[in-house]
């Protein structure tokens, strides 16, 4: 998974809890790129939900994997995922997993992968 990120979060993110700015995720296949992901932009508060809905394939688990650190091998995300300030497409192994359950989660789509000790 690779990452190139975007500026530091600005003072009016201090209030969210999960900035995401100008994300771009792309897999890498033996064909070239392909555009998975183009220009997400949200912002959520402390005490709101967010469900993110849309037509199958349109990027939604692809955009909350990512913003959880879990996206595929063969990604590669540009922007910025801010979690209560901290970069998620720039912390490591051991600081991701710190946040996972914690600090963020997600219901997912598929009831296999729902138990996929992996996530």
């Amino acid at each position: 998974m690779k990452h190139s990120s975007a500026a530091s979060p600005s003072s009016n993110d201090a209030e969210n809890v999960l900035s995401i700015q100008g994300l771009n995720i792309d897999f890498v296949t033996d064909a070239g790129a392909v555009p998975a992901v183009r220009g997400v932009d949200l912002h959520v508060k402390a005490g709101e939900i967010l469900a993110i809905v849309g037509e199958s394939g349109s990027g939604k688990s692809v955009t909350a994997r990512t913003a959880l650190g879990i996206m595929a091998e063969n990604g590669a995300a540009r922007g910025a995922v801010y979690l209560n300030g901290k970069n998620m497409l720039t912390l490591g192994g051991h600081e991701l997993r710190a946040v996972r359950g914690r600090d963020v989660a997600m219901v997912f789509q598929e009831p296999s992968t729902a138990l996929n000790p992996v996530y």
